[in-house]
């Protein structure tokens, strides 16, 4: 009889596996595995069953079905999965370098389109100043009420990461965003034993130094995980149609349902509803502009 397994990590030629009792890159518990060449690609996330050869290697021979996958263009265009299974996508953004709004809706509009949920963090509280700080605080503000969580954190201390944990508490999230905004220090933060977990992938898997550019699960002390995906930057709906993008702006849409025409643009349409609820403070104008661009109207 097969067992199930977390995919850890996705080696290129083989995969760093935990017992779906561990959930994530455990010290001891972590094993390779290298997948029958009939599988799709296997990342950060999914759930496999595997056969034991008499000698004790083990065969990944089935991918169990996928709750969600978060997906982004390769460069020719087509689909390319980053990691699978997740309950949030944890948008990570910091002044320094800056807070992109578009960035941060980029990623909100993916996640919804996945099926998944975006959690919005604003990291780096430490170093904001007055004025900054409660820029960011509004911005955060505007997320709540549109219904995506959204939490400020600072990675200096334990207390500064509470809100962040406490969000995460049984959920399987991505931590996304630009380079420089944090999201090493959170992990690190999140996970004290952090070295001692990539220590036991390296172990199993010989992978050694190249663990900084590999996207990871970890499993949580507290329950849940979180997936580590040091590559992903930036986040194109450039291929999204313009009505996916309408439905990733949860308060565009709600408001869409108003509109005289069905298939209002949101844009220059007479008795648009969107339009009226901008006017009345019910759409931010800042995620309004947004939209505009995301959609390219």
């Amino acid at each position: 009889m097969s067992d199930a397994w977390h995919v850890v990590a996705n080696l290129r030629s083989s995969v760093a596996l935990c017992p779906t009792e561990n959930g994530g890159a455990d010290a001891g518990a972590v094993t390779q595995a290298v997948p029958l060449r009939s599988l799709p690609l296997l990342v950060a996330g999914d759930r496999v069953r595997c056969e034991r050869s008499p000698g004790g290697a083990l065969r990944v021979t089935e991918l169990l079905a996928r709750t969600s996958v978060l997906e982004r263009p390769d460069h020719r265009g087509r689909p390319k999965p980053l990691a699978a299974n997740l309950t949030h996508l944890g948008i990570v953004a910091a002044a320094p370098p800056g807070i992109d709004t578009l960035l941060v809706d980029e990623f909100c509009v993916g996640a919804v389109r996945a099926g998944i949920a975006p959690l919005v963090i604003v990291n780096k509280a430490d170093l904001l100043d007055a004025e900054t700080r409660e820029a960011a605080l509004a911005m955060l503000a505007v997320y709540r009420a549109v219904g995506h969580p959204a939490v400020l954190i600072d990675a200096c201390s334990e207390a500064g990461v509470r809100p962040l944990l406490e969000e995460l508490d049984g959920c399987v999230a991505a931590l996304v965003g630009a380079s420089g905004v944090g999201k090493s220090s959170i992990v690190q933060r999140l996970l004290p034993d952090l070295e001692v977990r990539v220590g036991a992938v390296s172990a199993a898997t010989g992978l050694g130094s190249h663990t900084t550019s590999v996207t990871f699960r970890y499993a949580l002390p507290g329950g849940g995980a979180v997936i580590d995906s040091p590559g992903v930057r930036r986040y194109s709906v450039a291929h999204v149609e313009p009505a996916d993008v309408r439905a990733g702006y949860l308060e565009i849409a709600r408001l869409g349902n108003h509109c005289r025409y069905r298939d209002c643009a949101h844009a220059v349409e007479p008795g648009c509803a969107v339009r009226a609820g901008l006017d009345d403070g019910e759409v931010a104008a800042w995620r309004y502009a947004n939209y505009l661009k995301l959609a390219a109207l």
